[in-house]
């Protein structure tokens, strides 16, 4: 994402239709329409480090491993079956780098009863490992990478000593458009990239490879014609799979551009009672209800945690793919989720 862009991003997303000046597709009538009391249900969220803190992070090339670790602790750990075991500076041609040697916690992680290893579906350990990794390049300039390596349990790693790494780079950032000097002198940029960044990662909320900006011959590609079409005096498709007891809809509307493509813009299911059909965004996410059951918004906020808009029984998580993309959930009374998906709600000019 160009941060050049989304520079000036309110943590309430209601103000995004002006920093991009595209249009809004409604995800429910009435919707893009917020009055002041909607207003008042959008939960908001600020980083979770405080900019005038920045200083404490801060790691000499000689700091030993035991202070460092007392540094990076300030960071949350990515998920809480995570434990920092060891962290180090290594010095190679590309510059110095701050190694974290993390240890996931068997004990800790089958507690999630997830049928594999849970950090495969943990929806926020990635943007989570972006935003530490970003915040301690930020206090030390004199480190060019941060690698996070993670000694996998026995119990889920198909052979011994298995490890999983991830690195992010000062050239990384580069790419993303962040400014770091100018996030060190104005709080405003700085709490707006990390909020960003502060997001559920989008890559596994797909359904059959389809997610959002996949355009309409893909779609029918991977899922064939549809059982229902539907389209509007403005454009816009709706094709829907299954029957009145399960089923998925996708909303296709034109791109903001003059190109008159049609990409997907929402991908919406209803699920039955114990009906794994759609069920792969849920997986994926390390949600799926328990046998013939619908999933329940307590277990939903408990795992992904506030919110961060409401409307009635409708919630949304912004996710990483774009600044105005959103995981949502809708409940009945009885606070069952009974239609959750993934939803664009502005499509930007690309």
């Amino acid at each position: 994402m160009n941060f050049k862009k989304v520079y000036g991003y309110l943590t309430v997303i209601l103000a995004a239709c002006i920093l991009f000046g595209c249009k809004n597709t409604s995800h429910k009538d009435g919707e893009n329409n917020l009055t002041e009391n909607d207003k008042n249900d959008v939960s908001t969220q600020t980083s979770y480090f405080p900019y005038e803190d920045l200083k404490e992070l801060y790691i000499d090339k000689n700091t030993d491993s035991e202070k460092i670790k007392e540094i990076v602790s300030k960071l949350p750990v990515p998920t809480d079956y995570l434990e920092l075991r060891n962290a180090k500076i290594e010095s190679t041609k590309e510059g110095d780098g701050l190694i974290l040697e993390y240890d996931e916690l068997f004990e800790k992680a089958k507690k999630l009863e997830l049928p594999d290893n849970p950090l495969y579906h943990s929806p926020y350990f990635d943007t989570g490992i972006f935003n530490n990794s970003l915040l301690l390049m930020l206090g030390n300039e004199n480190i060019s990478y941060v690698k996070v390596d993670i000694s996998i349990p026995k119990e889920y790693a198909e052979e011994s000593g298995r490890t999983m790494i991830d690195e992010i780079s000062r050239e990384d950032l580069i790419k993303k458009d962040i400014n770091l000097e100018y996030m060190k002198t104005n709080s405003s940029y700085y709490h707006e990239v990390l909020e960003f960044n502060n997001a559920i990662n989008a890559d596994r909320l797909f359904y059959n490879r389809v997610r959002l900006g996949s355009d309409e011959e893909f779609l029918i590609y991977r899922n064939g014609e549809p059982d229902r079409k539907e389209e509007s005096e403005n454009s816009e498709k709706i094709y829907t799979y299954g029957d009145e007891n399960s089923y998925t809809s996708f909303k296709l509307n034109a791109e903001n551009n003059g190109s008159g493509e049609v990409v997907v813009t929402e991908i919406s299911v209803h699920p039955g009672k114990g009906d794994f059909d759609g069920g792969e965004m849920l997986y994926n996410l390390g949600l799926l209800p328990k046998d013939n059951e619908f999933l329940k918004k307590d277990r939903v906020e408990s795992y992904l945690g506030e919110p961060k808009m409401k409307f009635d029984n409708r919630v949304y998580y912004r996710i990483s793919s774009d600044i105005s993309d959103y995981l949502y959930f809708i409940y009945s009374g009885k606070g069952e989720v009974v239609e959750y998906g993934v939803w664009k709600w502005i499509i930007p000019a690309r």
